[in-house]
């Protein structure tokens, strides 16, 4: 189990330095109040919602959902669940509080802090933050990691995900696979081998461990006689292998390092759908923003 966040929600909105707050909660019409565009979450347990609604409609809102001005209303910053159950429970108006000058960087910081804290995130959402986090605040994963706790080995784990095939993502997220089935199944370069695994061990119930040992299988089974190391390759030494895992960490994806004599030689980035390639394009060469 990852380790929570190290810096909690109350934390992120007190040390703010820019944020004004309206100390006495007002109530506004629950139509005028949006969900947070940046809001990583994208899939909310409709059997809690509707507990939550009617609770919501026996004892009222004990706790104020915190908003900020938005261009078209107001924008939620944290109590997306609690707003989605008072629409359920067809409440007119809920007790907010105001909060000015928050970015739209906080506002993605602050919804990812609440997710992971509150209510865990599948991992695919969680990446997908995390990938959002590091384009829309131009941090690297180092950084990225300080700021949400983590050990940067998870962020990048959970990083790599999103280069599997679509099939995969989804089985991730509804709970068919685990992350470490996912990330046993990474180890494979063919996509379509990628889908059959994730299948089979979904089907049969396969452990982390088997699903290992039937990569290993496929994989040796269907290397391709060109794929191989070329006998000028200089074999595997320690700093090639460890130079490969920075790279894989840093990018998300596998990383081979052919050398020959000479240190002449190739690196091979892999990727596996458009989604994929697009998202190296922006880690290594992103566009400029012309001021």
């Amino acid at each position: 189990m990852e380790r929570r966040l190290g810096r909690g929600l109350g934390s992120l909105l007190g040390q703010s330095e820019v944020l004004e707050v309206h100390k006495d909660p007002k109530e506004l019409p629950v139509g005028e109040i949006h969900p947070n565009p940046f809001q990583p979450r994208r899939r909310f347990d409709e059997a809690a919602l509707e507990e939550l609604a009617h609770s919501l409609s026996t004892h009222g809102v004990l706790q104020p959902v915190v908003v900020r001005q938005g261009p078209s209303g107001f924008e939620l910053i944290s109590g997306e669940r609690r707003w989605r159950a008072a629409r359920k429970a067809g409440l007119a108006k809920l007790p907010v509080v105001i909060r000015s000058g928050v970015t739209d960087q906080e506002m993605l910081e602050l919804a990812l802090v609440e997710n992971i804290q509150r209510s865990d995130l599948d991992p695919i959402e969680r990446a997908q933050a995390f990938q959002s986090m590091l384009e829309t605040l131009r941090i690297t994963q180092d950084e990225l990691a300080k700021r949400v706790g983590m050990q940067r080995t998870t962020v990048s784990n959970h990083l790599r995900l999103l280069s599997l095939p679509e099939p995969i993502r989804d089985a991730v997220a509804n709970g068919l696979i685990s992350m470490g089935h996912a990330k046993a199944i990474l180890s494979l370069v063919s996509p379509q081998a990628q889908v059959l695994v994730m299948q089979r061990a979904a089907r049969e119930g396969l452990s982390v461990r088997q699903v290992e040992a039937l990569c290993q299988a496929e994989g040796r089974a269907r290397e391709p006689a060109a794929s191989r190391p070329d006998k000028q390759l200089t074999p595997h030494v320690p700093w090639i292998t460890e130079i490969e895992a920075r790279l894989r960490e840093s990018l998300g994806t596998k990383v081979s390092v052919l050398n020959s004599k000479g240190y002449r030689g190739k690196i091979v980035i892999e990727y596996f759908d458009r989604a994929g390639l697009e998202r190296l394009c922006k880690v290594l060469a992103p566009r400029q923003v012309l001021s």
